[in-house]
């Protein structure tokens, strides 16, 4: 598998696991709090953050044979492309009425900071481990 695969497939996988962590934690209370609809909300949100993830991983996957400039440039343009995505998708579940907009925020904004920072996290140590390869 190409560099590009293996890291895009790995930053994936840690954003599907933040997901999963999150869902777990947050099922019980937003449920008691909120009732199915606010499940509903909280799936919403958690799927709007994980999205964006995804397709915020794109640059970091992409820069993986790039030098070590271009790979840490990689991670700011991630997380900018992540930030517009998940505000363009937020903005779209708001306005189409789909969730209860203050569960389903509060869900975005949880699940988005707890992405964010396992990703970051993740693509630092990757353009860090492809840096000490290099000749």
């Amino acid at each position: 598998m190409s560099t590009f695969g293996h890291t895009y497939i790995r930053l994936i996988m840690a954003s599907l696991g933040a997901a999963l962590l999150i869902l777990a934690i947050g099922y019980y209370p937003t449920l008691r709090c909120a009732g199915p609809a606010g499940i509903r909300s909280m799936l919403a949100g958690i799927a709007v953050s994980l999205v964006a993830g995804c397709v915020g991983a794109i640059p970091i996957g992409l820069a993986g044979d790039a030098d070590p400039a271009k790979r840490a440039q990689s991670i700011l343009g991630a997380t900018a492309i992540r930030f517009v995505m998940a505000l363009a998708l937020t903005l779209i579940v708001i306005f189409a009425g789909w969730t209860q907009r203050g569960v389903f925020v509060v869900w975005v904004g949880i699940a988005y900071l707890t992405m964010l920072a396992i990703d970051t996290f993740y693509a630092v140590h990757v353009v860090g481990r492809q840096r000490e390869k290099q000749p």
